[in-house]
């Protein structure tokens, strides 16, 4: 009996196994459910960055850029980009162009809204330029971008940041061109042109230009646009000269052009004189090695031309040995010119001395001498006077006569007189 018991259960635990087996193997043959899709949405992708990514401690400004794309497989509803800019920066508001596809509010909120945006597209880059406020050297400031819409399959690359520092500021004025050169006759008249530029990433102060009258040479009062210039005594080292004052430079500003000018009026061939225009400013510089512009004026040789003008005291149409020149300046000799025949060619505005001697000097070629005389006195006609042509009843304050023409070459030497009464 107990074998029958034994043998009966042997068989119900193979048929259970069998039937197990079966079961599993109908169910590895029926087909998997469907996986869920997910659903469609919009994916909004923000870069952001700043050039330059440096500004000068004392403030400054920088250039905001911004790009957004749809990455998602569905349209976007309206965008909005909410920007964070460092504490007590601030956005311009002019100077920059806004595309038409955005609408931006940079006074209020600083945010810029987009229509929306289809499966992929991208939007039309923002540059936006922003000020940054004084600060501390070395400290790191972050520009954020956020943007927003309706559902997304994702928020995590909807914020862009760009960071910036300040860095040690610096003012440096340059004057431009540092060195120039001539070569000039005396009593010709030397000219130094220059510029000043801030080379710094800071405004410097005001600026000031000072430019002493070198020996040898008579300074003219000029005018030069958007500065404000003096001519008089003690500029530099008690010396005459100009002092020209122009507001603060911004950073890479260039002023407007100096022009300072100087007759030779005594010196001899051989010569060499130096102009120099130094500029400071009120702020401390970088250096100050860049800050002085030079013309450098080497006097050549040329042709003299000299003579007189005398007065015929006794009025018998000859110069005698006691008549001396006539005065200069009112009632007396106005000017001289050394007049070119070839046009084009430099004239020259001659040196009278107080006893009526003049002296002029010229480059190689064809001349004649102007004379201009004020009344009383009038040209008169002598063998001893060169004019070839006098007017004397001109109607106004100067009378009126000129040489014939001559040529000269260097080193030549002519002597030219006129005769007044």
């Amino acid at each position: 009996m107990s074998v029958q018991l034994r043998s009966t259960r042997q068989h119900l635990l193979r048929s259970g196994l069998a039937i197990g087996a079966l079961a599993a193997v109908g169910t590895g043959l029926l087909p998997a459910a469907p996986a869920v899709a997910a659903p469609a949405r919009a994916d909004l992708v923000v870069a952001i960055s700043v050039d330059p990514v440096e500004v000068p401690a004392s403030g400054g400004s920088s250039n905001l850029t911004l790009d957004l794309r749809n990455s998602g497989t569905k349209a976007s509803q309206d965008v909005t980009v909410a920007f964070t800019l460092p504490a007590g920066a601030w956005f311009f508001t002019d100077g920059f162009v806004i595309p038409p596809s955005w609408n931006c509010d940079l006074l209020g909120t600083a945010t810029c809204t987009h229509a929306p945006l289809a499966a992929g597209e991208v939007a039309d880059t923002l540059a936006i330029p922003f000020g940054m406020p004084a600060g501390t050297a070395g400290d790191t400031l972050t520009v954020t971008a956020t943007a927003s819409t309706g559902m997304e399959s994702s928020t995590a690359n909807n914020t862009g940041q760009a960071t910036l520092r300040y860095i040690p500021s610096t003012v440096d004025l340059d004057v431009v061109p540092a060195v120039t050169t001539q070569q000039l006759l005396p009593n010709e008249q030397a000219q130094l042109v220059t510029s000043v530029r801030n080379t710094g990433n800071s405004p410097s102060g005001d600026v000031t230009v000072t430019t002493p009258v070198p020996t040898g040479m008579r300074g003219w009062e000029t005018y030069n646009e958007g500065w404000d210039c003096a001519f008089g005594d003690g500029v530099a080292d008690g010396r005459t000269g100009w002092r020209c004052v122009h507001g603060p430079l911004q950073p890479n500003q260039t002023s407007e052009p100096l022009t300072f000018a100087a007759n030779l009026t005594d010196v001899t061939a051989g010569d060499v004189v130096t102009i120099e225009a130094t500029a400071s400013t009120t702020s401390t510089e970088t250096t100050l090695d860049n800050n002085t512009a030079r013309d450098t004026v080497t006097v050549e040789q040329g042709a003299v031309v000299r003579g007189i003008v005398w007065v015929d005291s006794n009025r018998n149409g000859v110069r005698d040995a006691t008549e001396g020149g006539a005065p200069v300046g009112n009632g007396g000799i106005d000017h001289l010119e050394l007049i070119p025949q070839t046009p084009g060619q430099p004239g020259y505005t001659v040196t009278v001395n107080p006893d009526g001697t003049y002296v002029a000097y010229a480059r190689s070629g064809t001349y004649r001498v102007e004379f201009y005389v004020q009344d009383p006195h009038e040209f008169i006609d002598s063998v001893d006077s060169d004019l070839i042509y006098h007017w004397n009843e001109t109607g106004g304050y100067n009378n009126y006569g000129y040489t014939d023409w001559f040529t000269v070459a260097t080193g030549d030497q002519v002597t030219l007189d006129a005769g007044v009464n």
